[in-house]
């Protein structure tokens, strides 16, 4: 593959990925179903990961996280280019050497993503304040369970794209 396929692959998932961050901040912010709303972000890079493996879809993380840690406010500064970096890594782990790629992996590390993100919101809670940690798990279990059903949207969505441009 061309450095000119390999740029215009990448600015086609940055195209798909601007689509589903529009998607979270237009509508599914707005959209409250059990005192939480759905968290699309942290699937994101893991869906890159899944299809293009790890050495690209890192860099794709941080520049995913990037840009979600200018749109919003975190617990602390990077946070998102943290997270989406840990998530992109552990799903690239996983992905093609425990679990094939498909609609499995995509549920598996869509989960591993988002409980990764929450845990790492968790930790530095616990430096900046007290909060239940109860709370916390159960509010992450609401979000997980809102949320994880659009993983295999972003997985055939970014699958799509990959599959395009490999064949030509």
């Amino acid at each position: 593959m061309t450095q000119r396929d390999l740029t215009i692959k990448w600015a086609f998932f940055s195209c798909a990925a601007l689509f589903f961050i529009a998607l979270q901040q237009l509508v599914l912010n707005h959209l409250e179903i059990g005192g939480v709303h759905p968290y699309l972000l942290p699937m994101l890079p893991a869906m890159a990961v899944i299809l293009e493996g790890q050495k690209e879809s890192a860099f794709f993380a941080v520049g995913m996280g990037l840009f979600c840690d200018l749109l919003s406010p975190a617990v602390i500064p990077c946070f998102y280019t943290i997270a989406f970096l840990v998530c992109s890594l552990l799903c690239g782990l996983l992905a093609g050497r425990v679990i094939m790629p498909g609609f499995l992996c995509s549920f598996v590390c869509g989960a591993l993503a988002m409980v990764m993100t929450d845990l790492l919101q968790m930790l530095f809670f616990t430096f900046y304040g007290s909060f239940s940690f109860t709370d916390a798990l159960l509010l992450m279990g609401k979000e997980l369970l809102l949320s994880i059903a659009a993983a295999p949207l972003i997985f055939l969505v970014f699958r799509r794209i990959s599959r395009r441009l490999h064949n030509e």
